[in-house]
Parts: structure tokens; sequence; C-alpha cells
């Protein structure tokens, strides 16, 4: 997904938030004003970039978790980035080509093509896929079992090193029921993308979690289809994934209508 700047007063603050959430999403590490003006290709110095992040912190935007340490990225932090930095419903081509040269987007049922997309993104971003299927297009329709995929993936991030966090995902992998119905209830029409950070989840369970979900419809089969990581998500990437599939999968008129 293309990541652009809104032509806005406040740039300068997007831009560095921007930035320290890209090398911060890569290295789990707070972010340091020389690490943000080298990823800027010194278009500012540290110093202006130290008095930015003093900007940020005030905003609520960013974190220093220690006196000596870079900043990090807060909950709301990232839904500025989701929501004024990534670009919603920019068309990806690039992403387009991905998925139709990875899936058998006209072969394979479409429970299957959901399957190999949770694992290429799973793959790409290290996070978890969630896949429920319903059959039927009536108020009766049958949910399927909720499929996890990416587990080895997602268990590798360092975030799990804490314990609070690792109980929280052991508590999803050994009933991923909650997890499908909250699923189940967040996206309610096909092509509409919900990202869901941290806090924001209603299920406690995902506290500690954000989460990316769309809604898929195609002849009769609806598919509800979710990735869920730690709060240094890749969003740009899962956003485009997901807005991908959206657009290839559904039936004509209920592609990719909304982001929130």
């Amino acid at each position: 997904m293309n990541i652009q700047y809104y032509e806005i007063p406040e740039e300068r603050s997007l831009r560095v938030l921007d930035s320290v959430i890209r090398v911060y999403t890569r290295s789990a590490e707070p972010v340091s004003s020389s690490a943000v003006a080298r990823d800027l290709g010194h278009i500012w110095s540290s110093a202006t970039v130290r008095n930015v992040f003093v900007e940020l912190e005030g905003l609520g935007w960013l974190h220093q978790p220690h006196r000596a340490s870079g900043r990090i990225p807060t909950e709301l932090g990232f839904r500025i980035f989701v929501e004024r930095i990534v670009r919603p419903g920019a068309r990806d081509r690039q992403m387009d080509r991905l998925l139709e040269s990875s899936l058998d987007l006209h072969g394979d049922s479409l429970p299957q093509i959901l399957d190999e997309a949770l694992k290429l993104v799973s793959r790409l971003s290290h996070a978890l896929g969630i896949r429920l299927v319903v059959l039927g297009t009536d108020a009766e329709g049958f949910l399927s079992e909720c499929r996890l995929t990416g587990v080895d993936e997602l268990i590798e991030q360092p975030e799990f090193s804490d314990p609070k966090r690792l109980k929280g995902l052991i508590h999803v992998l050994q009933d991923s029921h909650p997890v499908g119905a909250y699923l189940e209830g967040q996206v309610s029409h096909p092509g509409q993308v919900k990202v869901i950070i941290g806090r924001e989840n209603s299920l406690e369970l995902l506290s500690p979690f954000s989460l990316v979900a769309t809604r898929i419809h195609r002849e009769k089969e609806t598919a509800l289809l979710g990735v869920m990581g730690p709060v240094r998500m890749e969003y740009s990437l899962v956003m485009g994934v997901m807005e991908g599939l959206a657009r290839l999968l559904s039936v004509e008129g209920s592609g990719p209508e909304s982001w929130s």
C-alpha cells in the first residue's frame, strides 16, 4: 500500500511519526532522534527531530519508556498513523499482482483461497491469520470453525517474551471461538476493512493485540477474515492485503467500501 502525506501544516509531525513507526516496527526497540534523521535522509537535524518528539509526546502520539531512551509509538500514535498517514482506499496494483500470482483465485474454493491468503500475510507480517466462512446468505447461515494460521510466525515476535502477552495468546489458541464471535460482530458489511488497535478492542482478551479484519462476499459464501498481531503491526501491509482480497474476491458491487 502506498504511504503518502497529506498536505497539511503538521506534515513534519506526521513524517516524524511515520518514521518512528516504520523503524520501531522493524526493530521493536525505542527509536532515537538520530535514527529518524537518518531514515528521513537528514532533511532535518537530530536536534530538530528531538523537538518534534517533545511535541508528539505532548499530543500523546509517542512515549519515552526511560529517561535516556528513544521513543515508541503509543496506541493513539498508531491510530493516527492508520487514519492520517496510510491513505485509505488507495488502489495498490503491486499488491493485486502479488495476490493474483500467489493464489488460485478462480480454481480454488473461497475457504481454500483464504487459507492460502492468510498463510501469505502471516509470513509477510509475522501475524496470526483468522478465518471464518458463513455458508449461505440468509440469517440462518452456518458459521464455520474459526481457523488460525501463522502461530509460529506470531510467537517469534519479541512482544511474546512478556509472560502476560504470551498467556493471552495461549488463551486465544486454546479457544478461538470468542475471537471468532468477536470478529463476526466487528465487520458487518462486505468490503469494509476494520482496524482495531490494542485497548480499542472491547474483548479484553484481545487488548494486548491489534486486529485488522474484513468481510468478503462471493456467491453463497461470506468470509470473515482477520489478522491479529502485536500493536507493533505492519498495518500498511496487512490493510493492503485485506483491501486487495476484498477487491479481487468480492462479487461486483461489494468490494472495498470503507475503512474504520
